[in-house]
């Protein structure tokens, strides 16, 4: 049965044992015409500013770039079935299987830290934030009850991981618009580097 949570009387303390930080980054980047992952904001490569705020939360951080090996001294994982970010995710998964899996998009350079390390706070299997009753994926965290129910969806043929709100087998906590705004403002937290016009705020 699934159980959504959107408040916590007494929140549960997630356990951080083997927490594994995938940092997206095999996306085509179609719509920006090069590379994304490469692409420097204040001196350093999109991809860069994703490890280094991971590798402050989570004790071993990947690269789900489908073995492109952006950076050799880095673990370079191979996508796993589907295609997309469930195809990252499911290839982190299949590399660290039983590991919880705290995902950050590298097109997503102005997440803190502080976000990320509230997310692994929790002891749902899927914690992620929902702005304005938007859910961001691509910012959250997945355990191992949760990354089962993906790897079923994807099977089927279904990759929206928006979606997984729709199935059963796992609790979820929403992080609402309130519990975002003490880490700053929601809207340029979750600013996504799609498109050239979209580097202009840097």
């Amino acid at each position: 049965m699934r159980r959504d949570r959107t408040t916590h009387p007494g929140r549960p303390t997630g356990d951080r044992t083997g927490l594994v930080g995938v940092a997206l980054a095999g996306g085509g980047s179609r719509r920006m015409g090069r590379d994304k992952a490469l692409i420097e904001v204040d001196g350093r490569s999109l991809l860069d500013h994703a490890l280094s705020r991971l590798d402050a939360v989570c004790g071993e951080v990947v690269i789900a770039d489908a073995q492109r090996r952006y950076l050799p001294e880095r673990t370079s994982v191979a996508d796993g079935p589907g295609a997309g970010p469930a195809a990252g995710i499911l290839g982190a998964a299949a590399r660290h299987p039983g590991r919880p899996l705290l995902v950050l998009a590298c097109d997503l350079p102005n997440v803190p830290v502080a976000l990320l390390s509230e997310l692994a706070t929790h002891g749902e299997d899927w914690v992620l934030p929902c702005l304005d009753e938007q859910l961001e994926p691509l910012v959250a965290l997945y355990r191992p009850a949760v990354l089962a129910v993906l790897h079923r969806r994807v099977s089927a043929g279904k990759l929206a991981l928006h979606r997984l709100a729709n199935e059963e087998g796992f609790t979820t906590h929403r992080l609402s618009s309130d519990e975002i705004r003490p880490f700053g403002d929601p809207q340029l937290i979750f600013h996504n580097v799609n498109r050239p016009q979209d580097l202009t705020p840097f």
